[in-house]
C-alpha cells in the first residue's frame, strides 16, 4: 500500500524544488534592480547631477522633481553658442535660461532660451524645446541618456532640430563621461549637420565637490575643409562642480584654452541649477 504513495510524493517533492529553483532564479535575476535603487541616497531631492560645465550628465530630475537652470559663458572666436559660448567679435558672452521636469526617474522634458551678443551670426536668441530620456536605471554605474529637441533662432528666423548622446561611468569617486551633439539647421548657406563632441572626467572630494578636466570639438563636420562656421574648433580646461543641500542647489564652472590657431584663446562657462 505505501508503493502507490512513494511517485505521488516523490513527484510532489520534484515539483516543490523545480518550483522553488524557479522563485530563486526570479529573485537573483532582480537583484540588479534592488542593487541600483539602493545605490541612489534617498536623502537626495534629485538623482540629477551636474559635474561639468560643457558636457551634459546622462542623469534626469527625479519624478516631480523641476529643475531651473542658468548658464553664462565669456569666450573669443567662436560663431556659434553649441556648446562653446562666444561671439565672434565680441567677448560679452551669451546666457542661457531652462527648465526641466522629471516626468518619470528617466523621462524629462526640458525648455530653453539663449540671448547671446547682437553680432552672432546665429541670431542674439535661440530657443529649443525637446525630451530626455534616460536608457539606463538611475543609479546605474553605467548611465546612456538621449535627447532631442526642436530649435528656432530669433534673428535669423531659422528652425532645426538637436540630438544629444551621452554616456558616463562611475568607477568609485571617479566619473567619465561622452557627448556626441548633432544640430541640423534648415537653412541656406548651413553646414548640412553640425556636429559637437566632449570628454570630461571628474573625481568626486566629500559629498559636494568634484574637479576634472573636460575636452570639447566642435564643428568637427569642418575638420578637413572649412564650412559656414570656418573650420573646426577644440579646446580644454579644468572644471570644478559644487553639489549642495542633497542636489537643491547645482553649480559648475568650467574654463578652456584652444588647441588650434582656429579655437578660441580662452573661454569659461558657469552652469547654475535650483531642483524644488
Amino acid at each position: 500500500m505505501a508503493r502507490p504513495l512513494a511517485i505521488p510524493l516523490r513527484r510532489s517533492r520534484f515539483a516543490l524544488a523545480l518550483l522553488l529553483a524557479v522563485l530563486g532564479s526570479r529573485a537573483t535575476a532582480g537583484e540588479p534592480d534592488v542593487l541600483v535603487t539602493a545605490i541612489v541616497d534617498p536623502a537626495r531631492l534629485t538623482v540629477q547631477e551636474r559635474p561639468f560645465a560643457f558636457s551634459v550628465d546622462p542623469t534626469t530630475p527625479s519624478q516631480g522633481v523641476w529643475s531651473a537652470g542658468y548658464s553664462f559663458g565669456v569666450g573669443s572666436g567662436i560663431s556659434a553658442d553649441r556648446p562653446l559660448p562666444v561671439s565672434l567679435g565680441s567677448a560679452s558672452g551669451s546666457s542661457t535660461f531652462s527648465m526641466a521636469l522629471g516626468a518619470t526617474d528617466r523621462l524629462a522634458p526640458f525648455i530653453s532660451a539663449t540671448i547671446a551678443d547682437a553680432g552672432t551670426p546665429a541670431g542674439s536668441q535661440s530657443y529649443t524645446a525637446g525630451l530626455t530620456w534616460q536608457v539606463t536605471a538611475p543609479g546605474s554605474r553605467l548611465r546612456l541618456a538621449t535627447s532631442l529637441a526642436g530649435l528656432h533662432e530669433g534673428r535669423s528666423g531659422a528652425t532645426g532640430a538637436t540630438a544629444v548622446v551621452a554616456a558616463s561611468l562611475d568607477q568609485g569617486p571617479l566619473r567619465l563621461i561622452g557627448n556626441v551633439r548633432a544640430d541640423k539647421v534648415f537653412s541656406p548657406g548651413r553646414d548640412a549637420v553640425d556636429y559637437v563632441v566632449s570628454l570630461g572626467t571628474a573625481w568626486r572630494l566629500g559629498s559636494a565637490v568634484r574637479i576634472g578636466a573636460e575636452y570639447v570639438g566642435q564643428d568637427l563636420e569642418e575638420t578637413f575643409s572649412a564650412g559656414a562656421e570656418g573650420g573646426a574648433v577644440h579646446a580644454i580646461g579644468p572644471t570644478l562642480a559644487l553639489d549642495l543641500e542633497d542636489g537643491r542647489y547645482q553649480v559648475a564652472i568650467g574654463s578652456g584654452f584652444g588647441l588650434t590657431a582656429r579655437s578660441p584663446r580662452v573661454l569659461g562657462r558657469m552652469v547654475v541649477a535650483v531642483n524644488f
